[in-house]
């Protein structure tokens, strides 16, 4: 007897609302990860990056493709490379995005979708986002 694979793909451009620059998803729901699961890919053009905000669960990504930052706050910004992975705890303030001359790719994993979306926080700053180094 075999399984019956479903797949539906869903794709565009994430809103300035909680983006800086030009950021892209793929989200792709199927019956191969749990229900509660959702796994998408996003890509960031050099110089994008996402708000600050809080995931109430945990949210894994897996670096694929250029170069990214990611920080939590009060810490240093992190450089990504591709096959990095990064563990999100749930409640904990971030962002992620391109470093200001590369594009960046991810593959988010976030779990435990029934307990709520994430809270999307104020926009990274210029400043902020160029102290990488400092």
């Amino acid at each position: 007897m075999s399984t019956l694979y479903t797949s539906v793909v869903e794709e565009g451009k994430i809103p300035n609302t909680y983006m800086t620059g030009d950021v892209s998803y793929k989200k792709q729901t199927s019956n191969i990860h749990p229900e509660n699961t959702v796994i998408k890919e996003v890509s960031f053009e050099p110089g994008s990056r996402c708000n600050w905000h809080i995931n109430p669960t945990l949210q894994l990504f897996i670096a694929t493709d250029g170069i990214g930052y990611f920080q939590e706050k009060g810490n240093a910004i992190r450089l990504l490379h591709k096959d990095e992975v990064v563990t999100i705890l749930p409640g904990v303030e971030h962002w992620y995005g391109a470093t200001p001359f590369s594009r960046f790719s991810h593959i988010s994993i976030i779990t435990e979708i029934d307990k709520g979306t994430g809270v999307w926080l104020q926009s990274v700053t210029d400043d902020e986002y160029y102290s990488f180094g400092r």
